[in-house]
């Protein structure tokens, strides 16, 4: 009765006459014996009430306040975006709901069970308490097996162990489906080309009074053929419009994929070159003659085909061969690959806002999709921007834009496994792909120049549909800055190291490595987790040659080419959660931790490893790297950036439909970076577990987005209402907001 008194009566008056509002369904369990899960019985209610706040429907009274003026168009949007239709309880779709909870007890063993729908209702709001009186469940005593075929039966015998039906265990309709399912894919992934669960039956006999059952797997037909695969047809040029006219040649490629294998041989069937070389296909194609059918290897080279960018589309047939000899059944695959562009251009110009310092900035791009003719990725990109920036609030230099920064990069992508160790088992399996990548990029600011360059070589590969690994082994950055005369006499004049960290030189060599896993499905809105978690270390391998000629000393320290190599261990979880909402609606939340820690060759992270907050996909109440750490206030200073060892921070983002492709979101930000030592840099922003939770920035705000389909453009408008550079007891600044407080972000994609 305690939602009821804190249900209010705002939406009362709008009930109609002989309705009432579902506010919740509760289950309860009459025993304690039985475990039964009241999430699975959940599913089975067909009503489900609006989502409560204490009680009150917001969602609702929207809803209503808007309903008869949608007429126009704001109220019809308000309607729409923030309403939600009121669920209004309905006794036949209680008593329905009765029957499929009872239907589910029998499945899971609780035959003859009785769900005991009792309802309470005040002020036109209405609960359900299913109560659940369940029969002692019924036990699998025998399991017996009626399988003709002795080859089928042998397999059966072999899977025993991984059925989820066993004796002595409760009787599970869901877990006889799982075997079915068990059982039909082992089969077809060896050969049983036409098998279908079609052909197996699970029989039930039930003891009443002992509460046991009987289960006799049945799988009908005297014998089951199995299919070899007879020869492999490759159509790397397909075009359905011409397929019947065009005249092919057909080239046959044989090969091995290791010195002791048999020769595979692929029939390629083309009319025009088809512009890719037949080796390609070695290890993407995991169908050879002569080899049993197997639906996971069908499986498997689509995912691979998938990986040829070259291809947009890809097809895998099979028909059957006559045979003189009953025993043996042939197949012929036929795999169909039609092509897509292979030349991409991209142009973005976009405006940039940071500290109040205007600039703009610009990009080209370029892809190829089969440079070396092996369906090979190669990207290039330019981009070129200028900003008019302060120092300590003045124009330092002659014209507006004296900020410069031009960055090219170049990569190449190869669908395959380019290793001296060739592990060819994990190649067939994943299809890992192979990445190179070099950039350069020089910054033209008031007070130096820094010249940054790059080069990684790493692979990537899909262990499952949802789990990703991205390994980098060897991964090079190198930083060379050229200081001005008068900031360089500044740096020499400077005690801090960090401070002096941010404007020398310095070597990152080292390896990185992410796991990513999402169980997002982009054909079902469902709700769906991100999880990304990164590791990075730098040095390790280097320090092993420090007594060598190869690395020198100077100033307690080791360099390499004169350049002083940093050394760090640095990791990072980033969790999201995506919940849809009713009419295109969604939350989005996400948390975020990392850490980062130099040693031996170090003594603070490199600049460009450290951890910032502020900008348009942080913290978005604070410029680019403006905030923190901890409680650290300094507005003046040399371009000095705001950058930590740790950083800890959530967000949480609701997403609507505004009209057409323009989108909104209202949303808040919290967190900020510390370091992990006492920084006379950046006083007061050490992390300390009896402080940090004191220095919690907090922000909000609003965003407008325009989403074409496969790009978006947004700007978030947002506030600082709890900033931590200010005393206790003045942080929090909702009170003293002012117009010189608001931030503007803008953004290409969602921030998270």
């Amino acid at each position: 009765m305690v939602i009821f008194g804190l249900s209010s009566c705002a939406i009362r008056k709008y009930v109609p006459e002989g309705k009432a509002i579902l506010i919740e369904n509760f289950i309860i369990n009459d025993s304690t014996k039985y475990n039964i899960p009241k999430s699975e019985v959940n599913n089975y209610i067909i009503q489900k009430p609006n989502k409560n706040v204490f009680g009150w429907l917001p969602r609702v009274w929207v809803y209503y306040k808007t309903q008869d003026k949608t007429d126009r168009k704001f109220y019809k949007w308000i309607n729409r975006s923030f309403g939600t239709e009121p669920v209004y309880y309905s006794a036949a779709k209680t008593e329905n709901s009765k029957q499929q909870i009872e239907d589910y007890l029998d499945n899971i063993g609780y035959f003859k069970s009785d769900v005991e729908p009792v309802m309470s209702s005040r002020n036109n709001r209405v609960m359900v308490v299913y109560k659940i009186h369940p029969n002692k469940p019924y036990k699998v005593r025998n399991i017996s097996y009626k399988i003709n075929d002795t080859a089928i039966a042998k397999i059966v015998n072999e899977l025993e162990d991984d059925f989820q039906v066993k004796e002595g265990e409760n009787y599970n309709f869901f877990n006889i489906y799982k075997d079915r399912e068990l059982i039909t894919n082992h089969l077809r992934d060896n050969g049983y080309f036409m098998f279908s669960k079609d052909y197996i039956f699970y029989e039930v006999d039930t003891n009443l009074m002992q509460k046991k059952v009987d289960i006799t797997l049945r799988i009908d037909g005297e014998s089951h053929d199995k299919y070899l695969i007879n020869n492999v047809f490759i159509y790397p040029d397909y075009n359905a419009r011409t397929a019947n006219t065009t005249v092919n040649d057909t080239v046959q490629h044989t090969f091995t994929l290791r010195k002791k294998d048999s020769e595979h041989c692929f029939d390629f069937i083309y009319g025009k070159n088809p512009k890719i070389h037949l080796k390609t296909f070695n290890q993407v194609i995991q169908l050879h003659p002569g080899e049993e059918f197997s639906q996971k290897k069908v499986s498997q080279t689509y995912r691979a085909l998938g990986s040829l960018k070259l291809y947009s589309f890809s097809n895998i047939s099979f028909d059957t061969v006559p045979s003189d000899n009953d025993s043996v059944k042939f197949l012929n695959c036929n795999i169909t690959l039609q092509k897509g562009k292979i030349h991409h251009y991209n142009i973005q110009v976009e405006g940039t806002n940071s500290g109040g310092d205007l600039g703009a900035l610009g990009s080209i791009s370029y892809r190829n999709n089969n440079i070396f003719r092996g369906s090979e990725v190669l990207r290039v990109s330019l981009k070129y921007g200028f900003q008019a920036q302060r120092v300590n609030n003045q124009f330092i230099e002659e014209g507006i834009f004296n900020t410069r920064e031009f960055g090219a990069e170049a990569s190449i992508t190869f669908p395959r496994f380019l290793s001296p160790i060739p592990l060819h088992s994990f190649v067939i399996e994943y299809q890992p792909k192979t990445m190179l990548l070099t950039g350069y990029n020089m910054q033209i600011r008031p007070l130096y120049m820094r010249y940054i360059m790059t080069a990684s070589f790493g692979y990537n590969w899909r262990a499952s549909n949802t789990l990703e690994h991205i390994l980098t082994p060897i991964n090079l950055n190198t930083v060379k800055v050229l200081p001005s005369e008068m900031f360089e006499t500044v740096l020499n004049n400077e005690t801090n190291q960090r401070i002096k960290d941010q404007y020398t030189d310095h070597l990152i060599f080292g390896l990185n490595y992410s796991l990513i896993f999402t169980n997002q499905n982009v054909k079902k809105s469902n709700d769906f987790c991100y999880l990304k978690f990164d590791i990075e270390t730098s040095g390790n391998v280097l320090s092993l040659f420090n007594e060598t000629p190869i690395i020198t000393e100077r100033d307690g320290h080791h360099e390499i080419i004169g350049i002083r190599y940093s050394q760090f261990f640095k990791y990072q979880f980033d969790f999201r959660f995506y919940h849809y909402l009713p009419n295109k609606n969604m939350l989005a939340l996400r948390l975020m931790y990392g850490q980062g820690i130099a040693y031996g060759n170090s003594i603070d992270l490199p600049f460009e490893r450290s951890f910032y907050a502020g900008g348009s996909n942080s913290m978005r109440g604070w410029q680019f790297r403006s905030l923190g750490p901890g409680e650290f206030n300094n507005p003046q200073g040399y371009d000095m950036e705001h950058i930590g060892d740790v950083q800890l921070e959530s967000n949480i983002e609701y997403r609507f439909p505004i009209y057409s492709m323009f989108k909104g979101a209202i949303f808040s930000d919290i967190g900020n970076i510390w370091t992990l030592t006492d920084n006379e840099s950046f006083p007061g922003g050490q992390f300390k577990f009896d402080k940090f939770y004191k220095q919690f920035a907090v922000d909000a705000g609003f965003g407008m987005r325009l989403d074409f389909s496969f790009f978006l453009i947004r700007l978030d408008i947002a506030v600082p209402l709890c900033d931590p550079s200010y005393d206790e007891p003045n942080r929090w600044r909702i009170s003293k907001l002012q117009w010189t407080d608001v931030v503007w972000n803008f953004g290409i994609g969602y921030p998270f």
